[in-house]
C-alpha cells in the first residue's frame, strides 16, 4: 500500500466526518480535560472532523492552532466551519496536508502540544510520525496519543474463541471489503507496545486512560480510565518530551514506500 492509495481511500470516505460545528464529541470529551493548564502553539496530527481542533482554536491560550490530515476534503470542511464561526480570528487556525507523514514546512522546536486521536493507527509507519513529532515539540511539550487498545478484555476473549475483533468499524468482517479492513487500522496496539513505541521516539508516557461510551451509565467509564489496558477499547498516552534523546532525530525509520 503507498500513500496515494491511503488518501484516496480518506477522501472517499471523509463523508463520515460529522460537523464541527456542534461541538466536541465522543474522545474529544475525555482529551479536552487532558489539556487542561496547557498553552502555546497545538497541532492536531489526524484532525479528522476538526471538531477537538475548533473547540480549542476558540480559545485565548492557544495561539496558534494547526490541523493535519491527509484528506483534502476533511481540511476544507475545517476550515469552512471555523470561517462560520463569529468573531473567530480567521489567521489562527491553519491546516497542512502531511508529505510521506511529515510536515517539513514547521520548523524545529515550534509547537507546544500535540495531539493525535485514532490516527496512529491508519499511517504507514508510526516511527516516522512520531519521530516527526518529537522533532516539531519544544522542549516542554505535551503530546496527547490516543490509539485502538488490542488487549481490550472484550477483543481478548474474541480471540480465545476465534473471532476477529473489530477496532476501527462497528460493520461485520463480512463487510470490510467496502468500508476498508477493520476500518483501514494498518497497526495493532497495546499500552505495551504503545509505551514502547513512545520512548523509542523520544516521548515519556506521563499519564495513562482511556475512552469508551458503553455502559457508562454502570460507572464502567470510571474503570476504564483507571484500568485501560483491560477495560478500554482504547488507550490514551499522556506524555512529555524526554530531552535525553538528543539522537531521535537521526534515526532511520523504513520508508513508507518499502512497506
Amino acid at each position: 500500500m503507498s500513500t496515494d492509495q491511503l488518501k484516496q481511500y480518506y477522501e472517499d470516505s471523509s463523508h463520515r466526518f460529522w460537523d464541527p460545528r456542534l461541538g466536541m464529541t465522543g474522545r474529544d470529551l475525555v482529551v479536552y480535560p487532558l489539556l487542561n493548564g496547557l498553552s502555546g502553539t497545538l497541532l492536531e496530527y489526524g484532525c479528522g472532523a476538526g471538531s477537538l481542533l475548533l473547540e480549542l482554536a476558540k480559545e485565548d491560550r492557544f495561539t496558534e492552532c494547526i490541523g493535519v490530515d491527509i484528506s483534502e476534503k476533511a481540511l476544507s470542511s475545517v476550515v469552512q466551519a471555523w470561517g462560520d464561526f463569529k468573531h473567530a480570528d480567521k489567521d489562527k487556525l491553519k491546516v497542512m496536508i502531511p508529505q510521506n507523514d511529515q510536515l517539513p514546512a514547521i520548523p524545529d522546536k515550534s509547537i507546544d502540544i500535540i495531539v493525535s486521536v485514532a490516527t496512529i493507527e491508519h499511517v504507514l509507519n508510526p516511527y516516522v510520525v512520531i519521530d516527526e513529532l518529537y522533532r516539531m515539540a519544544s522542549d516542554k511539550a505535551v503530546f496527547v496519543c490516543c490509539v485502538p487498545n488490542y488487549a481490550y478484555l472484550k477483543h481478548v476473549m474474541q480471540l480465545m474463541f476465534g473471532v476477529q475483533p473489530n477496532t476501527g468499524t462497528d460493520e461485520p468482517v463480512e463487510n470490510w471489503r467496502n468500508v476498508g479492513w477493520d476500518g483501514m487500522h494498518i497497526h495493532t496496539f497495546t499500552k505495551s507496545s504503545l509505551s514502547t513505541l513512545l520512548k523509542d521516539c523520544g516521548w515519556k508516557p506521563d499519564k495513562w486512560t482511556g475512552w469508551g461510551e458503553r455502559f457508562s451509565w454502570l460507572g464502567f467509564g470510571i474503570l476504564r480510565q483507571r484500568f485501560p489496558w483491560l477495560l478500554s477499547g482504547e488507550i490514551i498516552a499522556v506524555c512529555k518530551k524526554d530531552l535525553s534523546m538528543l539522537n531521535v532525530d537521526s534515526r532511520k525509520s523504513i520508508s513508507p514506500a518499502m512497506t
